[in-house]
């Protein structure tokens, strides 16, 4: 990264930490929850971590979890594989459906009414499990919150989809798939703000994929090879073409929205 870019980036994350910080004023209630959807690669995890940081030397407490820490176990995975032989977005970790709902809901719940006096159990997933099959972590291995946080960041690449009947028009496997977003709503209930990085090209997912994975193999985890984790990204464009617009505030129900474009560069070419 060079030092414009890295000037850019910088320029741009302050921009999104203002936004936090002006939307968490107007709510003026705690925990504050933020859900936050991106594109896979596109930077979620580094930006969420950012602001964390940056929050803590304002002195609120704020952290970051991700929906992929509420999936399946490997086991329940295989099982719904298994379960659905002929549906390719069901043979892997990452579609709707391939989630626990009640874990997610229950881990949201305690944060939600966690009190000084309480501490929150966030479960946490290993996506280098089962050569780069993932599985969750034990619960021993679980991240514990001795206190409440004041801000909560819920991230995830398909987070906010609602159903698209005209997907199964043009792709019969999406009727679980469209079956199983409702109950996501779940998750956005407890939404007080909303955060969309909307990429202008579905198609740089591919890239910042296979950025993201190498990345976790230079420190030294396993992962899928590049030929593998391009196939394994390519699985999901049909589903950013199909989901992706039907993200709003309206359909979120929540008034503290933001909706920014990015480029391949991950910066913002327009926002509203």
């Amino acid at each position: 990264m060079d030092l414009d870019h890295k000037k850019s980036t910088h320029a741009f994350y302050r921009q999104i930490l203002q936004w936090v910080l002006s939307a968490n004023e107007k709510a003026g209630k705690q925990p504050f929850f933020i859900g936050f959807n991106a594109p896979q690669g596109a930077g979620k995890t580094t930006l969420t971590r950012w602001l964390c940081e940056q929050l803590a030397g304002l002195d609120l407490v704020a952290i970051t979890m991700s929906i992929d820490d509420f999936y399946l176990t490997h086991e329940a995975q295989v099982a719904l594989a298994l379960a659905n032989p002929d549906n390719p977005h069901l043979q892997m970790r990452g579609y709707p459906g391939t989630h626990d709902i009640e874990l997610g809901t229950k881990t949201l719940r305690a944060l939600k009414v966690q009190s000084e006096s309480q501490s929150a159990v966030v479960p946490r997933y290993n996506k280098s499990a089962h050569e780069g099959k993932g599985d969750r972590f034990p619960k021993s291995e679980w991240k514990t919150l001795e206190s409440p946080p004041d801000i909560v960041f819920i991230e995830g690449w398909m987070l906010g989809f609602r159903p698209n009947p005209q997907a199964e028009e043009s792709d019969p496997y999406f009727v679980p798939i469209n079956e199983a977003l409702p109950k996501y709503a779940e998750w956005y209930a407890f939404f007080d703000a909303f955060i969309y990085l909307h990429a202008r090209d579905h198609r740089f997912v591919l890239d910042w994929r296979v950025e993201a994975e190498e990345n976790m193999k230079a420190k030294g985890l396993p992962g899928m090879s590049r030929e593998e984790v391009k196939a394994y990204a390519a699985e999901f464009m049909i589903a950013y073409e199909t989901f992706s617009h039907t993200i709003s505030a309206d359909a979120l129900g929540i008034e503290q929205y933001l909706e920014v474009i990015i480029e391949r560069n991950r910066l913002p070419i327009a926002a509203s």
